[in-house]
C-alpha cells in the first residue's frame, strides 16, 4: 500500500463523525477456522487470532463481553446463524443509534468464491451482504485469508483462485457506513507464523489496537491508524517468508462520520501502560523467553504507549547492532518503566549464533602473536596478523594473513634474517556466556619461510634458503565484547603443527613435524 493511498485513507476517514464515548453500542463476531476443505492443510493459530482480537476489543475498545461472539471451527450454517442473530439484536436494541458499530472478523481458508469452513462453503457475496446489511451505523469486515505454504503456513491452496474482493465491490463501491480490510492483495498469501503463534496481519492489527499505532498521541486508535500500522508491519514481516511479501488492502465508504475509533488505550482499564521509547523493534513474550509474542512494536522516532494485561513478560529490544533482553512484571493500573529493567545485552554476532540475527555478521581484527620459531637457532618469534571472520548460526569462519620479519646474530657472529608470511582459513564453534564468547577450532594454511644470511664481516655470504610450509593450528579463543560500537578484545592460545623439510649437511632431506605452542592478543570490530 503506497503512502499516497494511506494519506487518502486518512483524508476520507476524517469526514466521519466521532464515536468517542463509552455509551456506543458495539458488537463483534469473530471467527477462527483451522480446518478448510479436505485438500487444505490445517491452520494452527486461527482460533488464537480471534481470541487475541476479542481480548483487545473488550479491554480497550468498549465492546461489552456479552456483545462479542467468538466461533472456533464453525461450519458455514453456524456462521450464517450467528451473524443473523447478531443483526436481529442490533435491529432491536440500537437500530436508531448512529454511534453503533458491528465488526466481523474471519481468520481461515478462502478462495475467490467463498470462505472454507470445515468442508462447508460460505459464499463471499453472502458474507458481504450479511455484514453490510446490518442496522449498525458502521460495519467493518476484516478478512485474514488466502493460500497455503510450508515453513510459514499460508492460508488456502489454489493459486488459480486466490481470495480477493469481488469485482462488483470494486466497480460499484460500498454501502454507506461499510468498510472491508483484507490481509493481502489479490494473488498474494495471507500467512501465519510459528514464532508469533498467529497470522502476521492479525498479530500486527492487535498490536496497533493496543496503542502502538496511536500516532496522534491522543490516547485513541482510529481505523486509519490501525490499518496503516498493521499494513506497514505486515509488509516488513513477510519480506523473507516462503509465502512472499503480503500487502494488506482496504475498501471503505463511511460517509457522515469522523474518524472511526476502534480502541481507546489512553484509558487505564486495569491494564499496565508500557512506554516504548528509543528506536528499534520491541517484542513482548508472555511468561518467558519461549512464550508467545503478544506484542510486537516497531518504533522509529516518536515514543508510543501500549497496554498489556498484567503478568510476567520477557522483553526483547532489537537494535541494529545488538539485542537487549529483560524480564519484567506488568502490574494492574501501574506504568511499566522499561528504563528501570535489568537489561542484558546480546551482541549482533551472538544473536546470529542464536538463530535470531536474520543473517550473519562480519569481524575484522588486528592481532599480535608469539610462537617459537620454525627455524632452529632463532629465538622467540613475534608476528602480526589481520583476521577476518564471518559469523553464522552454525560456525564462525576465519581467514587470517600473518607476517613477520626477524633477525639475530648467532654465537659465531653470523648474521641471520628470517621473513615469514602465512595465509590460513578455518572454522570455530562459538559459545556465548554473557559478554564473553568462548570458542574452539582449527585453521589450515601454508607459510612462506625465507631465511637469508647478509654479507658477514668476513666477506663470506651463505646461500638463501626458503620453502612453503603447510601448517595446522588448533586453538582456543575468548572474546570480550566492549560497550562501544561493536568493538571487542580477544585472546587465543593453541598449538601449531608444521610440515617442514630439513636438509642436513651429511644426509638426505627429511620431513619434520614440529609442534609449537602459540598465543595471541587482538582488538577487533564487528558489524
Amino acid at each position: 500500500m503506497s503512502r499516497v493511498a494511506s494519506l487518502w485513507l486518512g483524508v476520507l476517514l476524517a469526514v466521519l463523525p466521532v464515536a468517542a464515548h463509552a455509551s456506543e453500542a458495539r458488537y463483534a463476531l469473530l471467527v477462527g477456522a483451522h480446518r478448510g476443505n479436505a485438500d487444505e492443510p490445517r491452520l494452527y493459530f486461527a482460533g488464537r487470532d480471534a481470541e487475541r482480537l476479542r481480548e483487545v476489543l473488550v479491554t480497550l475498545g468498549d465492546f461489552p463481553q456479552e456483545n462479542v461472539t467468538v466461533l472456533t471451527d464453525p461450519n458455514a450454517d453456524r456462521v450464517r446463524t450467528a451473524l443473523a442473530r447478531m443483526n436481529a439484536r442490533i435491529r432491536e436494541e440500537v437500530a436508531h443509534d448512529r454511534s453503533s458499530v458491528l465488526l466481523v472478523f474471519y481468520s481461515g481458508h478462502a478462495d475467490a468464491e467463498s470462505l472454507h469452513l470445515g468442508g462447508t462453503l460460505l459464499p463471499w457475496e453472502e458474507l458481504r451482504n450479511l455484514t453490510s446489511g446490518s442496522s449498525a451505523a458502521a460495519r467493518l469486515l476484516v478478512v485474514d485469508a488466502c493460500r497455503s505454504g510450508q515453513a510459514t503456513r499460508v492460508k488456502g491452496t489454489k493459486l488459480a483462485a486466490p481470495f480477493a474482493l469481488p469485482p462488483d465491490v470494486e466497480s460499484h463501491g460500498l454501502p454507506e457506513g461499510f468498510a472491508i480490510l483484507s490481509s493481502s492483495a489479490a494473488g498474494e498469501s495471507a500467512q501465519e507464523s510459528d514464532s508469533l503463534q498467529g497470522s502476521f496481519f492479525t498479530h500486527h492489527l492487535v498490536a496497533a489496537l493496543r496503542g502502538v499505532a496511536d500516532t496522534s498521541a491522543d490516547g485513541l486508535v482510529s481505523l486509519a491508524e490501525a490499518y496503516q500500522y498493521a499494513a506497514d508491519r505486515t509488509v516488513a514481516s513477510t519480506v523473507a517468508t516462503v509465502g512472499g511479501v503480503q500487502h494488506p488492502t482496504y475498501l471503505y465508504e463511511l460517509k457522515g462520520r469522523s474518524e472511526l475509533v476502534l480502541t481507546r488505550p489512553g484509558r487505564n482499564q486495569g491494564l499496565a501502560a508500557v512506554r516504548l521509547e528509543g528506536a528499534g523493534q520491541y517484542y513482548f513474550r508472555q511468561g518467558g523467553r519461549d512464550g508467545p509474542v503478544v506484542l510486537e512494536a516497531g518504533i522509529s522516532q516518536e515514543a508510543r504507549t501500549a497496554r498489556l494485561v498484567p503478568g510476567a513478560y520477557f522483553v526483547q529490544h532489537r537494535l541494529p547492532d545488538r539485542l537487549r533482553e529483560a524480564r519484567v512484571v506488568a502490574e494492574e493500573g501501574q506504568p511499566l518503566e522499561l528504563a528501570k529493567a535489568s537489561w542484558s545485552v546480546v551482541e549482533l554476532d551472538q544473536l546470529v549464533r542464536k538463530g535470531g540475527g536474520g543473517g550473519r555478521t562480519w569481524t575484522v581484527g588486528l592481532w599480535s602473536r608469539g610462537t617459537a620459531s620454525l627455524v632452529e637457532g632463532f629465538p622467540f618469534f613475534p608476528s602480526g596478523a589481520v583476521q577476518a571472520s564471518l559469523d553464522t548460526s552454525a560456525l564462525t569462519l576465519d581467514t587470517e594473513l600473518e607476517g613477520a620479519h626477524s633477525g639475530y646474530t648467532d654465537d659465531v657472529s653470523m648474521k641471520r634474517r628470517l621473513s615469514f608470511g602465512a595465509l590460513r582459513v578455518g572454522a570455530r564453534k562459538v559459545f556465548d556466556v554473557g559478554p564473553f564468547s568462548l570458542s574452539g577450532g582449527a585453521r589450515l594454511g601454508a607459510a612462506y619461510v625465507d631465511q637469508r644470511f647478509p654479507e658477514q664481516d668476513s666477506g663470506r655470504q651463505a646461500p638463501r634458503r626458503w620453502q612453503v610450509v603447510p601448517q595446522l593450528d588448533t586453538l582456543l579463543r575468548a572474546d570480550l565484547h566492549l560497550p562501544w560500537w561493536g568493538f571487542f578484545v580477544g585472546a587465543e592460545a593453541g598449538v601449531r603443527t608444521s610440515w617442514l623439510r630439513i636438509q642436513s649437511s651429511t644426509g638426505p632431506e627429511e620431513v619434520r613435524t614440529p609442534v609449537k605452542g602459540m598465543f595471541a592478543g587482538g582488538l577487533g570490530l564487528r558489524w
